[in-house]
């Protein structure tokens, strides 16, 4: 039984990890460019009006990303209260509900 349960979980994340592969989503073709065009004019170490972003949420690495991807993930789908005054296109917000699955 403890076999099947390994053997088993590890095809479920074969499976994610497989349509993460397939979505062709990756902070290089995806996470960069979303975060320029949507969070880095406040959410960025070297952006000096941060127009109260709280220091220390920067999005300028796939790894601070991944630190805040619940965080993200709430603001900006869950919410809608990030970024501020919207303006995310519908397209844009699915990409990042897949992106951000296969962050985790």
């Amino acid at each position: 039984m403890l076999l099947w349960l390994l053997i088993g979980s590890g095809c479920h994340e074969s499976a994610a990890t497989d349509a993460c592969v397939e979505s062709g989503l990756t902070w290089e073709s995806f996470g960069v460019g979303f975060t320029a065009t949507y969070c880095r004019s406040c959410h960025s170490a070297a952006t000096p009006d941060r127009r109260g972003a709280p220091a220390g949420i920067d999005f300028d690495t796939e790894a601070d990303v991944r630190g805040f991807a619940d965080s993200i993930r709430r603001t900006v789908l869950d919410e809608g209260s990030m970024p501020i005054g919207g303006g995310v296109q519908p397209l844009d917000l699915a990409r990042l509900d897949d992106w951000l699955a296969c962050t985790q």
